[in-house]
């Protein structure tokens, strides 16, 4: 496990929208558009949370007018004509009032199965460095509210910001609003933050797994104990993911991509992969004692395929994580930095009875990186395999545990493979009535 090192700079987005706003609130839309092409126009309702799906064989046109309140399907039927399209949308539920978002548009000729999606499947985060030197994902913000606040509230702040919700994260109760390129995420920070409904509000900050070990994947099942017993405390494992070749391993519960649900599970880093078979039981590190039996893994993928994860997919993968019935959730990665909205999700994690395992760091300090540092969380420290404490290993810790561990003929070291140790162990001791 080493600190967080966010990208500095910005990531290529697939379009450079530009000339066009748009806003979505409930059934209603604000456009305003000169000469933009409608494939990108069409884009910026992607970027607000709709799959969009365009026959390629159509030519589109360009844009330009502008619409004030328009009828979401109103608007949509005029800028395809003379094509056909349709409209889905989902019901939304939040700590605000239900209100409902589109979900779903497609634009074809004489068939519907002709539309294919505009971008490729899988989000990348758009990640960007402000003026303060905090890394965040660009053109969102996130906003919570204060308790008796209403739909009023959010309605008022999203005209005051043009800006559109994209996701509703409850818990904690979190909004992920999308701005448009003409007002800065410190703009709308400030506008929130002078709003009397708004109890806080924060960008959607970005940190990096650069500083993990590359593991390279053989695909052999050389030192991995195939005996183990059938577990009963499952563990969620989020890191960079599986890699196929050990999906159906008896100690594999199931996969989650968190930044593409639904999509295949890989590990780009093999980093994910050795935490998950470490958690398991499978793979012992270092002067460590090979258990018996294993504990049920759910590997949940929270890096996109820049190495790159955010607090709204962090917060969304521990919502995951409460669904799956999972009792157990292990971070072998953290930050120095103040994470915000993050700490409200492990809190209420923790409060659900969930015990939250995060490495403490790789930089020989007396403190703990975030969350670890989160009393409500176990600080997982490193010693070298021989029970003394790593040169390596920050020592603001609850408990230790080996960090050194061999994998496919190779060594490696860090507190991102203690925490899944003691992961496992707190399980398996769970699983036995300890």
């Amino acid at each position: 496990m080493m600190k967080i090192f966010p990208v500095i700079g910005a990531l290529l987005l697939v379009f450079s929208v530009q000339a066009a706003t748009l806003r979505i609130e409930g059934e209603e839309a604000w456009l305003k558009s000169e000469g933009t092409p409608l494939s990108k126009i069409l884009f910026l309702f992607e970027q607000r949370g709709a799959e969009v799906l365009i026959d390629p064989a159509l030519e589109l046109g360009r844009v330009t007018g502008e619409w004030e309140g328009a009828k979401v399907e109103r608007l949509i039927a005029q800028l395809v004509s003379p094509n056909s399209y349709s409209v889905q949308w989902k019901r939304v539920n939040s700590p605000l009032g239900e209100f409902y978002q589109v979900s779903s548009i497609r634009v074809f000729g004489d068939r519907a199965s002709a539309a294919k999606r505009l971008s490729e499947p899988g989000r990348v985060l758009d990640v960007v460095e402000g003026t303060n030197g905090v890394k965040y994902v660009r053109g969102e913000i996130l906003v919570g509210f204060r308790e008796g606040s209403t739909v009023k509230e959010l309605s008022q702040l999203l005209r005051m910001l043009n800006g559109t919700v994209v996701e509703v994260i409850n818990p904690p109760g979190i909004y992920r609003i999308r701005l448009n390129d003409d007002l800065s995420v410190e703009e709308a920070l400030a506008i929130a933050a002078a709003l009397e409904g708004v109890d806080a509000a924060e960008p959607n900050l970005a940190y990096s797994n650069a500083a993990m070990p590359t593991v390279p994947i053989s695909g052999t099942h050389a030192g991995i104990n195939l005996g183990l017993a059938p577990g009963e405390t499952a563990i969620a494992v989020f890191d960079s993911g599986l890699d196929p070749v050990y999906a159906d391993m008896d100690f594999i519960r199931g996969s989650w991509d968190a930044l593409n649900p639904g999509g295949e599970m890989d590990d780009p880093t093999g980093h994910g992969t050795l935490v998950s078979l470490i958690a398991s039981g499978a793979i012992t590190p270092q002067g460590e004692e090979t258990g018996n039996t294993g504990a049920p893994v759910l590997a949940v993928k929270v890096f996109d395929e820049n190495g790159m994860t955010s607090s709204d997919v962090l917060m969304s993968a521990i919502n995951y994580a409460l669904a799956s019935d999972v009792d157990v959730i292990n971070l072998s990665f953290g930050t120095y930095e103040d994470v915000g909205f993050l700490e409200n999700a492990v809190e209420y994690a923790a409060s659900q009875g969930i015990a939250i395992f995060v490495a403490s760091g790789n930089d020989g300090l007396d403190v703990a990186v975030n969350p670890a540092a989160n009393p409500v969380t176990v600080s997982v420290a490193a010693t070298d395999g021989s029970g003394h404490v790593a040169g390596y290993s920050n020592t603001a810790a609850d408990t230790y545990a080996s960090g050194t561990v061999e994998f496919d003929g190779k060594v490696y070291y860090g507190t991102s493979f203690a925490s899944p140790r003691t992961a496992y162990e707190y399980a398996t001791r769970a699983g036995e009535g300890q």
